[in-house]
């Protein structure tokens, strides 16, 4: 598989699995994470990269302009025509609304595929036996978490985090599950 395309792999598979893409989402919701960038960095931490604080802001510079101009503007037209403004919700617009819903995954894409450069540069770590510790994939994503909340994270939240981490180090331990693209 092609470099370049790892990172999407990844984040197809891992959303796939059961709850995953839920978790995903209340966290998009409850604590504005971005959740491309999360995978991006929960794959990273799988390649055996070593992820610092300012990694991270670094990665949340990179990402943030075109998930803030082009994915979040796709999400909010999407969503909001699930209840209008009128025409909408109706089969013309419903039509419509499966349309951006699929250019926002485009787009979400175009997101993964830059920050797979980034995760390239990343520096490895010897990670024990071949599997960094799931700690520390919690860990990852309760510092991405942390860092876009507002508030202080609750214990659903630290659930979904927990099911994420699961479901990272099961893909990790079967590589041959990682859809190809």
């Amino acid at each position: 598989m092609m470099a370049e395309k790892k990172l999407w792999s990844f984040a197809v598979t891992i959303y796939q699995r059961d709850g995953v893409a839920p978790a995903c989402l209340d966290l998009q919701e409850q604590c504005q994470i971005d959740v491309p960038l999360m995978l991006c960095a929960v794959f990273a931490c799988l390649e055996g990269k070593d992820i610092s604080d300012a990694d991270l802001t670094q990665l949340h510079n990179l990402a943030s302009p075109w998930q803030g101009d082009i994915v979040q503007s796709l999400r909010r037209i999407r969503t909001q025509l699930k209840t209008g403004p009128h025409p909408a919700p109706n089969a013309v617009t419903e039509d419509l609304r499966n349309k951006i819903k699929a250019a926002e995954l485009t787009a979400e894409k175009i997101q993964l595929e830059m920050m797979q450069a980034w995760a390239n540069r990343l520096a490895a770590i010897d990670i024990v036996d071949d599997l960094p510790a799931l700690p520390a994939i919690i860990d990852i994503i309760t510092r991405i978490v942390a860092a876009s909340s507002k508030a202080k994270i609750t214990q659903i939240q630290h659930d979904h985090i927990r099911l994420i981490a699961d479901a990272a180090c099961q893909i990790k331990d079967h590589k041959t599950e990682i859809i190809q693209p």
